[in-house]
């Protein structure tokens, strides 16, 4: 087949794919006899005329031998676009309209039948403004809308022109419609408009009418009745300062006309939860509650200000809100108690309340009190616990042995160096995160001084006795021994990345970042110490699950979490009977709770000095050294009131988890939810909308936010703390129909948001509704 393209002048387009051009006449002869040639042998051939009189000879060639030997055609820039495209343009537009626009550059073929103004439309903006209900389209509109692409098509004449007649007749359609066109206004000056609008109305939604009335106007009653979906919009500050302002004066009105606790529970409720200056109201007026406060208190404002979470100073003040509830005072501890019991008033008495005091800044002389009769009781007994208690941590981690020895799959023993029970929560919270849920946990004992090179030495190896030489030795010498199993030594988390392939069975990773964190003041950091060690424990996490993914355990890896010891923080003005002199005399390396000292010196003593101090001598704890550690919260070195220390026997220095965790893989099954109140709903009426929501579930699932997604119904997003497993709830939704509804629907959407295994889950259910209108009534059912 040999094709003639006579191509316009006018067109554009390249030669390079052709086999000839002519562009003169005098090119002609040649070019006959080449076609001539072609039709012989039947060999294929394009040629390209660029001149005009040749193109009619040519053309008469083409008809003498017939379009199955040679087939003639004229492209011109409108049969170039066509043919490119599957789209007819229609005469009105002038081909130099169609060039200068750059619409030759298209070589995307239409899809379906579409006319040529639905396809450049579609092209450059996107297929919403091709539907019904253009403006109400805001998710479509949110992720079509590319900034430089629009500025870009604006800037074709023809592509402009046609949009702008768009705009025209949608403006016809919506005349009659307030809220519709003002919609339209918005989006025709520009989506970015459209959208900050759209923002002002996603934080005025839960505010009172004559709010939003002040930003927009009258108009405002029919935007809001519209009941957009404006979940996905994002908040836009810059150029709503009309907005905020009006937030800010209904805020400050607030404040000052109403108790606090009716002026709380009014800001919650308005607040969009999406403003730092509705955060901060609403936390002043939860401090004004003072004795009334809450936890459900906390997690409703918790819950509400969600959205803000992902800005750290916003983070570490939802954090801090549970301080304001207080925590008591211990009950007064009996020495006649025995280990049980004083683990069991330390653990939900007194480390709760110590961990308060610190977070608030609270510590004072009565908590050293408390501290140091923990600690005397501790040293009278530790010589019979050290060997004989399975509260040791040193004998707890030897207690799973046969545990670790029986698994199938790989095992990571994670020491956290300098952790306590007091971030341990955070530690579980970013684990279930990750998959990996609570199998067993037990608060235990860390070895005595509470330092590294006494207490790591012991737990690390399951023994009561510190070792000497390396830890990689220590560690794969006694646990092959004991596991018969292949033990590797993880020095830190950068050997813990490095680990791609399993070629052992038992890891032990010594993580120390927190420990580095706590002797560190946060006032010189400026980064709240339990922020920096969620941020840690975060990373550890994932580096866990990565490390199992990376060994293909990401079903069947154990992961034990202990730690050698915890740590204290003293203020700089606590009471200290100390003197420096022994320190200094003794003292061969720095540390404010202990210091190693000598045989001969030990037997020296004063007896002031065995007052303020407990002597740990090394013969019968079996110690590399002698060591004498401070009573209460006495030291040898000045503190610093925002860094953490250790080395002594309070509670918070020797109580320690010691936890295993597995995953736990699952896809929660949905939420069912069903209509109890009749599926019938009138148009322009408010009602209750009753569904029950049943959790078949063999887990509960928390914070359930239930938002009833119809552009018929308006009605606020509604929030259950929790639905137990196995169970169902019903809950009653204040909702309004709206006059203009489309009574042709028949299914109403729910959108639930969920925490399942504190791992957040999202569906939508569908439930079959009637729409109706009362013809007869004459009475205007919107002021109902």
């Amino acid at each position: 087949m040999i094709l003639i393209s006579a191509i316009s002048p006018d067109l554009e387009i390249g030669d390079h794919s052709v086999d000839v051009v002519i562009s003169r006449p005098d090119e002609y002869c040649a070019v006959y006899k080449r076609i001539l040639q072609s039709i012989h042998t039947g060999k294929e051939l394009q040629v390209h005329v660029r001149q005009k009189k040749v193109a009619g000879w040519l053309n008469l060639m083409a008809q003498r031998y017939g379009p199955e030997k040679v087939l003639f055609k004229s492209l011109t820039v409108r049969s170039y676009f066509e043919e490119r495209t599957g789209i007819s343009v229609p005469l009105q537009y002038s081909e130099m309209e169609i060039s200068s626009s750059g619409l030759l550059e298209l070589n995307i073929p239409a899809s379906g039948q579409v006319s040529f103004e639905d396809y450049i439309l579609e092209i450059f903006f996107g297929g919403f403004l091709n539907k019904t209900d253009v403006v109400l389209r805001v998710n479509e509109i949110l992720a079509a809308y590319e900034p430089e692409q629009w500025q870009d098509a604006q800037r074709r004449p023809l592509v402009k022109k046609i949009l702008q007649e768009r705009f025209r007749r949608l403006r016809s359609e919506l005349k009659e419609k307030t809220a519709g066109l003002q919609l339209l206004t918005w989006l025709e000056k520009s989506p970015e408009i459209y959208i900050r609008n759209l923002s002002a109305l996603k934080l005025l939604r839960f505010y009172d009418m004559s709010l939003g009335k002040r930003v927009f106007g009258n108009v405002y009653n029919e935007l809001a009745q519209l009941n957009l979906d404006v979940h996905r919009v994002p908040v836009v500050i810059r150029e709503n300062e009309n907005t905020l302002t009006e937030i800010r004066l209904y805020i400050k009105q607030i404040e000052t006309s109403n108790d606090a606790v009716d002026a709380f529970e009014k800001i919650l409720e308005h607040a969009s939860g999406f403003l730092e200056d509705e955060l901060r109201a609403t936390v002043k007026l939860l401090r004004a509650k003072k004795e009334e406060i809450t936890s459900q208190d906390i997690k409703r404002v918790a819950r509400k200000f969600a959205p803000l979470q992902n800005q750290p100073h916003v983070a570490q003040e939802l954090n801090d809100l549970s301080l304001l509830i207080s925590v008591p005072v211990p009950t007064e501890p009996q020495d006649s108690w025995n280990l049980d019991q004083w683990m069991d008033w330390s653990v939900k008495e007194y480390l709760p309340y110590r961990f308060w005091l610190e977070n608030t800044s609270q510590l004072d002389d009565q908590i050293g009190d408390l501290a140091g009769k923990y600690s005397d009781w501790l040293f009278a007994h530790y010589g019979d616990l050290l060997y004989n208690s399975n509260r040791m941590a040193w004998k707890a981690v030897l207690g799973l042995k046969e545990k670790i020895k029986s698994h199938t799959g790989p095992v990571l023993v994670v020491v956290i160096d300098n952790f306590n029970l007091k971030h341990y929560q955070i530690l579980q919270q970013q684990l279930q995160q990750q998959g990996f849920f609570e199998q067993e946990m037990q608060p235990c004992l860390a070895m005595l001084p509470t330092f590294t090179e006494v207490s790591k030495k012991c737990i690390i190896t399951g023994h009561y006795e510190p070792f000497d030489g390396s830890y990689s030795d220590a560690v794969r010498s006694t646990w092959e021994t004991k596991l018969e199993k292949k033990v590797c030594y993880l020095a830190n988390i950068v050997d813990l990345r490095r680990t791609t392939e399993r070629n052992h069975d038992v890891y032990f990773l010594n993580y120390i970042p927190i420990d580095f964190v706590l002797h560190q003041s946060d006032s010189h950091t400026g980064i709240d110490h339990r922020q920096s060690i969620q941020t840690y424990l975060k990373v550890l996490t994932q580096d866990i699950r990565s490390f199992a993914n990376r060994l293909g355990a990401d079903r069947d890896l154990m992961v034990v979490f202990t730690s050698d010891h915890g740590s204290t923080r003293i203020p700089s003005q606590t009471v200290n009977v100390l003197k420096g002199a022994l320190y200094k005399k003794n003292a061969i390396d720095e540390h404010h709770r202990y210091m190693v000292i000598s045989d001969e010196d030990a037997a020296k003593l004063s007896k002031q000095v065995e007052y303020d101090c407990y002597l740990f001598k090394r013969t019968q704890y079996h110690l590399p050294q002698n060591y004498l550690v401070p009573r209460r919260l006495y030291r040898f070195l000045p503190t610093n009131d925002s860094a953490y220390i250790h080395g002594g026997l309070t509670p918070e220095e020797t109580i320690i988890p010691m936890a295993v965790y597995q995953p736990f893989m699952t896809t929660p099954h949905p939420l069912v939810v069903n209509m109890i109140s009749s599926n019938k709903i009138i148009a322009g009426t408010r009602f209750d909308l009753t569904l029950e929501i049943t959790n078949r579930n063999g887990y509960p699932v928390e914070q359930v936010l239930v938002e009833v997604v119809s552009d018929n119904l308006d009605a606020a997003p509604v929030i259950l703390e929790e639905i137990s497993q196995l169970q169902r709830q019903e809950l009653s939704i204040k909702t309004r129909c709206i006059s203009s509804a489309d009574l042709s629907e028949s299914e109403l959407s729910i959108r639930l948001n969920f925490k399942f295994n504190n791992q957040g889950h999202e569906q939508v259910a569908v439930i079959p509704v009637k729409y109706d209108s009362l013809v007869k009534s004459k009475s205007n059912l919107d002021d109902l």
